[in-house]
């Protein structure tokens, strides 16, 4: 029963980093698609500027948002790591706790007579 108990809440911790994980995974996708739909809308504007000073501005705006998607696809996958970890932290605390051994020692003994 003990057992079965421990199971069930091994399965629901895993199953709560499988959900937050895949929160955070959408929720960074869905935010690089629309820098990716950004950067891609700037650049076809940069190419209707004529002014060269302009141009060259449009440019530099659009690379610092290119570093940005950059850093965030290496957050995501950092996160995605981070929570590789956690569930390796869970394994190994369960593992070590199925490997404790539990011993019954008898400290000592009353005993006592009804008179």
């Amino acid at each position: 029963m003990n057992a079965e108990r421990n199971a069930g809440f091994f399965d629901n911790e895993m199953e709560k980093l499988d959900r937050w994980a895949e929160d955070v995974k959408s929720s960074m996708e869905i935010e690089l698609k629309e820098l990716d739909k950004e950067i891609k809308y700037r650049k076809t504007e940069a190419k209707k500027i004529l002014n060269l000073e302009e141009k060259v501005t449009a440019h530099r705006q659009i690379k610092e948002m290119e570093k940005k998607r950059n850093t965030m696809r290496l957050n995501l996958y950092q996160t995605q790591d981070d929570v590789d970890n956690k569930k390796d932290q869970l394994i190994e605390g369960i593992e070590a706790r199925l490997k404790q051994k539990m011993e019954q020692t008898e400290l000592f003994t009353i005993r006592w007579k009804i008179a």
